[in-house]
């Protein structure tokens, strides 16, 4: 959007605009594919809708059919002006507008089928699922980045060093290599959705009855208003992290290597994800991740080198533990009929509500006090919000808590699974044992007719505790 000429404002609100579409249009989505039952049918078209909407910003044209005018670089604000009236501002705007709600729902729809199949087997953790969805955004994302120089290269033998600063004339990146890129693997992801069986989520109430039965719980109300302040975080970095670096010089091989490490980061802390929520407790877990993003904000404010941002965004490990406890916490606040809904309002809180006003609001800062000064005020507002969410929960959420009688889902089945205890003989009405009567040696076993132990009623010892039996299951 930069290289085509478009302004840091106008990004924010072309991201913003997206962002909010998604809080609108997910929960929709959510609720048809829960009231018609077909899940899978609805996120394979939700991809192809995506696909073909996000591929086609590539033959968006830039701000003016050539290159700046002298009296454009010479006159800013007319510069300005005229760019935001561009068909260039409003096509992605439009386009972008669609393609988030609709490729941000195929997400929430998948994660809530994730929840539900480990639920339904027994074993699993949703963390350790989520770490493979790490692994490829890293792999590609340094891919497309080397893929993107190489082509540069290639195609502007002449102009060696940093060419993908659009500020410096003539340095233009080619991001046609990663536009097919997307198209192909958006493909391979239509492919595996439809090798998939349906997933079975029960049908649900409705949206509005839904949210209704969601929103009458205080300790969500409260999770949810962290997962919006960490959404306004996690806007902000990533839409403007990405201009302060290019400002730098970074090339497209520097800014891939970032989302690598940012993203590899995610892959350790997810996979031990379970392991610290157990330990620390939800509401820990989401505290942390406001220290988390304010030490990093912090950070961001001294960089002066691109490379430096690679190493400070390792921090972002911890992000994926946060996002593990915040969707686990949701999932075990609603009931199953509600898990495609409960996991879109989560993604539309975080993605739509949060990335919209990081977007909207970062944008101006950015582009008027530059960089340092949006960096460090979000780094105060981390702490503010932490104070903001402990004092919340300590006094409204923590009575309520869920998760201290749901500590992990695996549990929960395990319990579920645990084998039905069958009396070997037939214990009928009329040949249940007298009051006082004392039987010994009883095999017992489970539904499959194996022995598990012995059955032994002890005889009653006085008359308050006349006809109460007491099992003793010994292996």
């Amino acid at each position: 959007m930069k290289q085509v000429g478009l302004l840091p404002s106008q990004i924010g609100v072309i991201k913003s605009g997206g962002k909010f579409m998604s809080f609108i249009i997910e929960p929709v989505i959510g609720t048809i594919a829960d009231k018609t039952g077909r899940s899978k049918i609805v996120a394979v078209f939700s991809v192809l809708a995506a696909s073909a909407l996000v591929f086609s910003l590539f033959f968006v044209p830039p701000v003016t059919s050539t290159a700046a005018s002298e009296r454009d670089l010479a006159e800013p604000d007319n510069r300005d002006t005229q760019s935001w009236f561009s068909v260039t501002f409003w096509l992605f705007f439009w386009i972008l507008f669609i393609a988030n709600g609709v490729q941000f729902s195929t997400v929430f729809q998948v994660r809530a089928a994730t929840y539900q199949i480990i639920k339904k087997n027994g074993r699993g953790e949703f963390g350790r699922q989520r770490a493979f969805g790490s692994a490829g955004f890293a792999l590609f994302g340094l891919l497309s980045g080397v893929a993107m120089d190489t082509i540069t290269n290639r195609t502007s033998p002449e102009n060696p060093g940093n060419r993908t600063s659009p500020d410096i004339p003539g340095n233009k990146s080619d991001y046609s290599v990663a536009f097919y890129m997307y198209l192909t693997f958006m493909a391979l992801s239509v492919a595996s959705l439809l090798v998939m069986k349906e997933w079975n989520i029960k049908p649900s109430p409705g949206l509005l009855k839904g949210m209704g039965r969601l929103f009458s719980q205080p300790h969500l109300i409260i999770v949810l208003f962290a997962v919006l302040l960490l959404g306004v975080y996690d806007g902000a970095s990533g839409t403007f992290l990405f201009l302060h670096l290019k400002d730098l010089g970074a090339r497209q091989t520097v800014l891939g290597t970032y989302v690598v490490v940012k993203t590899v980061s995610e892959i350790p802390a997810f996979v031990i994800s379970t392991w610290i929520i157990k330990k620390i407790g939800y509401p820990a877990v989401l505290g942390g991740g406001f220290l988390a993003f304010g030490l990093r904000f912090l950070l961001y404010s001294f960089v002066s080198n691109p490379w430096w941002a690679v190493a400070i965004d390792t921090l972002n490990g911890y992000q994926a533990v946060t996002w593990a406890a915040a969707t686990s916490y949701a999932s075990i606040s609603a009931p199953d009929d509600l898990q495609t809904v409960i996991q879109g309002i989560v993604a539309t809180t975080f993605h739509g509500l949060g990335h919209t006003l990081g977007n909207l609001v970062g944008g101006p800062i950015f582009q008027h006090y530059g960089a340092v000064v949006l960096f460090r005020s979000v780094a105060v507002s981390c702490l503010i919000g932490l104070l903001l969410f402990c004092l919340l929960y300590g006094c409204f959420g923590r009575k309520e808590n869920p998760t201290e009688r749901h500590s992990d889902t695996g549990k929960e089945n395990e319990r579920q699974r645990k084998p039905t205890l069958v009396p070997a003989m037939d214990v009928t009405e009329s040949a249940a044992p007298r009051p006082g009567a004392f039987l010994s040696g009883g095999s017992v076993t489970n539904g499959a007719g194996e022995h598990i132990g012995l059955l032994r009623l002890v005889r009653p010892q006085d008359q308050d505790t006349a006809g109460r039996m007491e099992a003793l299951i010994s292996h």
